[in-house]
């Protein structure tokens, strides 16, 4: 059976996300046909606003609404400590802890001299 041509264009669009293969992309496509159009157009206005509302703050590389990030325009932050980190995700393990008071780098990937990465 062939499957229609907007879902095989969003099946394709989950499907080059990290983490999801086709038999998730599959489910979340034919479970947003039975979310009402109010919740689609939300998450397609989310969509669609998250490279034009975020910024990659000058001082640490983070992603976030301003530039400097909270982190950085913080005063009470020690910016002598800066802990580097490989993605912006690995910012909100340490801020959950709420044990480091520094600020960070983001690299954006992974350094890897011995393979020329960095």
């Amino acid at each position: 059976m062939k499957i229609a041509k907007p879902l095989a264009l969003l099946i394709d669009s989950f499907h080059k996300l990290p983490g999801i293969g086709p038999k998730t992309a599959q489910r979340l496509t034919y479970y947003l046909l039975h979310v009402p159009e109010s919740e689609i157009k939300s998450f397609a206005e989310a969509l669609a606003n998250l490279k034009k509302d975020t910024v990659l703050c000058s001082k640490c590389k983070n992603v976030n609404e301003k530039d400097p990030c909270p982190i950085c325009s913080d005063p009470t932050r020690d910016s002598s400590t800066i802990l580097v980190v490989e993605h912006p995700l690995d910012i909100l393990a340490f801020e959950k802890t709420s044990k480091f008071k520094g600020v960070y780098h983001v690299l954006h990937g992974s350094i890897s001299p011995l393979e020329n990465i960095g």
